[in-house]
Order: C-alpha cells, then structure tokens, then sequence
C-alpha cells in the first residue's frame, strides 16, 4: 500500500475510527484524528466523517434548513402524527 498524494486532515467519530477502511487512510498518510481529541486544529480539517454527518459549505448554505430537518428526523423520527 502506497502513500496518498493528496493528503487529507480527517476527523472521525469514534464508531468510525477502527474501520479497517479508516486504518488504510492512516496508513496512506492521512491525518484522522477522533471526535474528543483535544489537539484538533479545526482549521486544518479538510472532512468530518461520522454516521449522522451532513456536508455543509458555502454553495450548499441554502439546503441547512433541510440539512437540521433530516438531522431532528433522524433523532426523534419522522415526527408528524408520532407520539413518544
């Protein structure tokens, strides 16, 4: 296994870290650091990776509102018409 050309600051949440895929990204040379880690530097990070992640950046600023829906719809459910 070779090393990545384009290296890539990563920060993963800690059910993602020991995924053998996530393994291969250290090993290519890739720095993933684990969501709690107290060294982050968050403006070095290039890609949050964890289970419930949503991309957000300028040009997708407009789908937020839908981003957080999906977000509470994943949490509490589907919401409408659900009593807990």
């Amino acid at each position: 296994m070779g090393t990545a050309s384009k290296l890539l600051f990563m920060v993963v949440s800690p059910r993602l870290a020991e995924w053998v895929e996530i393994t291969t990204l250290r090993a290519q040379g890739h720095t993933v650091l684990t969501l709690g880690d107290s060294s982050i530097d968050w403006e070095r990070v290039d890609l949050i990776l964890s289970e419930h992640a949503h991309r957000m950046d300028e040009g997708l600023r407009e789908y937020l509102p839908l981003a957080i829906k999906e977000g509470r719809r994943r949490k509490y459910g589907e919401g409408k018409g659900k009593k807990k």
